[in-house]
């Protein structure tokens, strides 16, 4: 992969993220900026004081393991994770003027699920509450090493009585097994990609998808994961403030599905900000289909690529 000095100095002479550049995010920004679009994050948190995610995390709370919500004020990040998924999804720019977010006039609603132990109630409740504050999408880059079937009927709930869209990473198990609830048929789940030496850009190795498959809506039925990729290595966005021995950090690059994620759900608000009338079933089929895959359309999905990388704009005019 390309080296970060590389990196950093190309993506502020864009003033774009890689990721927002790979995806053409600037011309979809034309039509709207996900404006009005609620976006839940159920994460470790979020430091939502950062200047990068001003005025944009809309409410946050954090649930126990016993599943019991606690309201916490100021906002908080038990690491650093949640507050990088957020700031792909909704974050504003950098000091040097890098965009580092998708969808920067949308609003987070975000849970602290990923804090201490962590339980499928813990999970569960997380849903619960983004249904309750009007969630359009929820942003899992979580998962369980196992597969949790009732995850199956939960997300069937959100899609077909809310309307509402489960993202959710895929995993990191490099050729191994995908992880819950990203293996789940009704969950829209992403794979990571990443930029190569050589300029192009490949499925990144930590990426889960064996070739395995999954238990499908109909009996003895069984579906391929990921449905989709996304940039999702070394990822700009913003952390909470960190010290360390040469200073104070606010932004840092990250790897994994779950950095892949964020970009699919602000992708998401973008088309249902420029689109409101669009079920969200419809988000889904124009993503995968107007997705780009490097053998062509007639073996996919496969267990690497899904679909392919997703093409917003593509998939804007899909819906048109």
């Amino acid at each position: 992969r390309v080296d970060y000095s590389t990196l950093i100095e190309q993506e502020q002479q864009d003033c774009l993220t890689w990721g927002l550049k790979q995806l053409e995010i600037p011309k979809l920004w034309e039509t709207t900026k996900g404006e009005e679009i609620n976006v839940a994050v159920l994460d470790t948190g979020v430091y939502g004081e950062h200047s990068a995610l001003s005025d944009r995390v809309k409410d946050f709370l954090v649930i126990d393991p016993l599943g019991r919500r606690i309201k916490a004020t100021p906002t908080f990040d038990a690491g650093e994770h949640g507050t990088h998924v957020c700031g792909t999804i909704a974050g504003g720019q950098d000091a040097n003027g890098v965009a580092i977010g998708v969808a920067p006039q949308a609003k987070l609603l975000v849970a602290g699920v990923l804090i201490g132990d962590t339980t499928l109630r813990t999970l569960m409740e997380g849903i619960a509450w983004a249904i309750e504050q009007g969630a359009d999408i929820i942003n899992m880059s979580l998962g369980m090493n196992y597969y949790e079937p009732l995850f199956a009927e939960v997300l069937d709930i959100l899609l077909n009585l809310y309307g509402i869209l489960p993202v959710v990473a895929i995993g990191n198990e490099n050729h191994g097994n995908s992880s819950s609830p990203g293996n789940t048929y009704n969950a829209f789940s992403v794979g990571a990609l990443e930029k190569t030496k050589s300029g192009g850009i490949d499925v990144s190795s930590f990426s889960s998808g064996a070739s395995l498959v999954f238990p499908g809506k109909e009996p003895y039925g069984l579906v391929t994961k990921p449905d989709v990729v996304a940039p999702g290595a070394q990822v700009y966005s913003c952390i909470p403030p960190t010290k360390r021995p040469e200073g104070t950090f606010e932004y840092n690059f990250m790897d994994g599905t779950s950095m892949a994620t964020p970009h699919v759900a602000g992708v998401a608000a973008l088309l249902m900000a420029a689109k409101p009338t669009a079920p969200v079933i419809d988000i889904i089929e124009v993503l995968k289909e107007t997705a780009n895959h490097p053998d062509g359309k007639n073996l996919r999905p496969d267990n690497r690529w899904g679909h392919g990388l997703i093409q917003p704009v593509e998939a804007l005019k899909a819906l048109t």
